[in-house]
């Protein structure tokens, strides 16, 4: 594998070494996808499959589509992947970025870097999606929850530069996002148009505070530009469509790859429709448009070629971006310095999880509560749905296996009733009606922080039903984000298990008095 040499490249080369391709929607777009690859004339692609459609001819799944991608390119192609709570099939499962920041360790958020790093590389991947440098400022937030570092500059710019020196030890290039970000806002981007209220002064001050650390402290790699207004900036377009803030980006001495976030998001689409998006995103200064995808990458392709040849960008700024590619794409070059997961990373796997755990205690000496007793557990589960799409019934899992299996274990002589997210009237009646003859009631309940939800909080039917029991309520496991706490009734014990296995297995044992737990939560909760 070599390098690309930019004088060897064609025009059309150059603009296909711009586009950040998505994964193939059928055979004819995978094929295209090949083809551009081959021909050296494609920058990057987000590897991962979880996108297909239902209507698409595809059968493999995204490693075997990665291995092809490996095998096909004679260049350093950029294969990237969202990895912000680890790499999600490798050995082990990391807790989210926000767990890592509970224990206030850089030593360990480096870990995180490494770890994932090392997984993603084996599996052929040499770029990550992340890590975030939001600030969560905004307890609405929808967006952030669980896979930012934190609420405060400091916090985030000393965890999130220590995980990109553990991605980058591992070579790989980062995408760090999204600038200049999306703390301030309630507003999903994949649904609506995300403004901040700040000057130049004032982003350069708190915003771009992380983003200044990590390039002096950890040679930071790569930015995403997230589709977020900033009207005393640019009162016309968008961060990702902004030669203003893109511009502020090189002022502040950024010169490595800036790449756009996804033109799937509605947000920014809807309102500038989606061939504009990929002419002005050129036009701003991105060396990497990141395409939609549920169209084909062909007419993504066509949207940029068009551009240059319509005259909105020249080959010397084109010539610029694709520099930057190239740089990029070279540092993979280099072999990682570890290829597998030892017994040493799953130990450090499980120290995460374990110093991870957080507790709030109102009137109550201990997080525990008597495994012998007869309690009822209350488990939320995810909402049964129609996929509109294939017209299938499906139901939303709530990932919560391996903490429900081990409260069934460990306390035994307790008694478990399941709870939707969004529960129907005779469901609330039936399970109120279970709460009749116990005396301590513990609701385990989780809620994602992901696109297209518009709320990272319980629903206003569980509040209903968490205040209609408070008198017995013992205990609450909240797993997903801690902003949601803040709508909550005051409870005797409310216990944040954040996400995957391990954190669940902790999260469980400090219920049952087998662990102390040490976390310090990252962001400030106020119950109601």
């Amino acid at each position: 594998m070599q390098s690309l040499v930019l004088s060897e490249l064609s025009i059309e080369q150059k603009i296909g070494q711009m586009l950040l391709a998505r994964p193939p929607i059928n055979q004819k777009d995978k094929e295209y996808i090949h083809n551009l690859i081959k021909h050296r004339a494609l920058g990057g692609i987000h590897g991962t499959g979880k996108y297909r459609r239902f209507d698409s001819d595809l059968q493999e799944d995204e490693q075997v589509q990665v291995r092809e991608y490996n095998a096909i390119a004679d260049y350093p192609l950029l294969i990237c992947e969202d990895m912000e709570f680890g790499y999600a099939r490798g050995e082990i499962q990391l807790p989210p970025p926000l767990a890592i920041a509970s224990t206030d360790s850089e030593e360990l958020a480096y870990e995180f870097g490494r770890l994932t790093a090392i997984e993603a590389r084996s599996a052929g991947y040499n770029t990550v999606f992340g890590p975030l440098m939001d600030i969560a400022l905004n307890p609405r937030s929808s967006c952030l929850g669980p896979r930012t570092f934190g609420n405060t500059k400091e916090l985030v710019a000393r965890m999130a530069t220590a995980a990109i020196q553990g991605y980058q030890d591992q070579r790989m290039v980062v995408a760090a996002k999204h600038y200049p970000g999306f703390g301030e806002s309630h507003v999903d981007s994949h649904m609506g148009m995300v403004y901040l209220s700040g000057d130049e002064k004032k982003l350069i001050e708190r915003e771009l505070y992380p983003y200044i650390h990590a390039m002096q402290d950890a040679d930071l790699s790569g930015v995403m530009v997230g589709h977020i207004m900033v009207p005393k900036i640019d009162a016309h377009y968008p961060a990702s469509l902004s030669p203003k803030l893109i511009g502020l980006l090189r002022r502040i001495g950024f010169n490595g790859l800036i790449m756009t976030d996804s033109f799937s998001m509605v947000g920014v689409t809807n309102l500038f429709g989606m061939e504009e998006c990929h002419r002005l995103a050129m036009m701003a200064g991105n060396d990497m448009v990141m395409t939609n995808y549920r169209i084909g990458v062909q007419t993504a392709y066509e949207y940029m070629l068009k551009a240059y040849h319509d005259g909105c960008i020249s080959e010397r700024q084109i010539d610029a971006a694709v520099t930057r590619v190239i740089a990029a794409q070279n540092r993979t070059l280099t072999k990682p310095t570890q290829t597998v997961i030892t017994q040493k990373e799953k130990d450090l796997a499980e120290e995460m999880a374990k110093r991870a755990i957080a507790v709030t205690l109102t009137q109550v000496d201990s997080a525990a509560i008597g495994v012998n007793q007869k309690h009822l557990f209350i488990i939320e589960q995810g909402n049964p749905f129609i996929h509109p799409e294939s017209g299938k019934m499906y139901q939303e899992m709530n990932g919560l296996d391996v903490a429900v299996r081990l409260l069934q274990e460990k306390f035994a002589n307790s008694d478990f009733v399941k709870i939707d997210e969004f529960p129907s009237k005779v469901e609330i009646e039936y399970v109120l009606n279970r709460t009749i003859p116990y005396d301590s009631i513990v609701m385990v309940t989780f809620n994602k922080s992901v696109s297209y939800m518009g709320s990272s909080d319980l629903t206003n039917r569980q509040l209903a039903f968490m205040e209609a029991i408070s008198h017995k309520l013992a205990a609450v496991l909240l797993f997903g984000n801690p902003y949601a706490a803040r709508q909550f009734i005051p409870v005797p014990r409310l216990i944040y298990g954040f996400d995957n296995a391990l954190c669940q297995e902790y999260a469980v044992k400090t219920l049952a008095g087998e662990h102390i737990p040490s976390g310090q939560l990252p962001v400030c909760v106020q119950s109601a």
